[in-house]
């Protein structure tokens, strides 16, 4: 994917992003004060790309919530790590499917709604590759999950959303790895609005 075609889809409706500026100093000092960090983010190859993206942009019009890109993260690592483009060089090309395994939901704003897949060995080995080549002190054990919607919900409104996703595949390929600057941790819209693209 390129450069420009996340850029795109990254971008925000201005009245969303105005609200979020009217709420004043408080919410972007406290996003000053939290750590910035490098998220790797695995991409699906396009039919399965359009299906997600279709989901999260009903899911973002219906709750006023952030629009994003449909990924998987693989690897998190500390904003002052190796440049992200020299590690995805090194990584050569990326071609993995994952099996989903169910919808969930959790109290966790970046996984209020997600689609979460079965552990897989290949992709793990690609994570390590990455903390390998950043040179990042710690290395991130991956439970594979994409996320649907940011928001915070009511437990009921959570599982009524749940029940109503229908995916038309089990197996989703995945072919391309993006790296992003975000907050970390992310917990609110702003902060999501506020990622930017690294690499490549």
């Amino acid at each position: 994917m390129s450069k420009d075609s996340i850029e795109v889809t990254l971008s925000f409706a201005t009245g969303s992003l105005d609200f979020a500026r009217d709420d004043g100093n408080l919410a972007r000092d406290q996003m000053a004060r939290k750590a910035q960090a490098i998220a790797y983010w695995l991409l699906p190859e396009k039919a399965a790309r359009e299906v997600f993206s279709r989901e999260i942009r009903k899911l973002a019009r219906q709750l006023g919530a952030p629009l994003f890109e449909p990924h998987v993260t693989i690897f998190i690592a500390s904003e002052n790590s190796r440049p992200p483009l020299d590690v995805l060089q090194e990584l050569g090309p990326v071609n993995i499917e994952l099996t989903i395994h169910s919808i969930r939901l959790s109290e966790q704003f970046t996984k209020t709604l997600f689609v979460q897949f079965e552990t897989n060995s290949t992709l793990q080995q690609l994570g390590d590759a990455i903390w390998k080549a950043s040179g990042a002190q710690d290395r991130y054990l991956i439970h594979p999950h994409l996320s649907l919607v940011y928001a915070k919900l009511p437990p009921e409104t959570k599982q009524r959303l749940a029940d109503k996703v229908r995916l038309p595949f089990r197996e989703v390929c995945f072919s391309s790895i993006c790296a992003m600057r975000c907050t970390r941790p992310t917990t609110t819209a702003i902060e999501v609005e506020q990622w930017k693209l690294l690499a490549p």
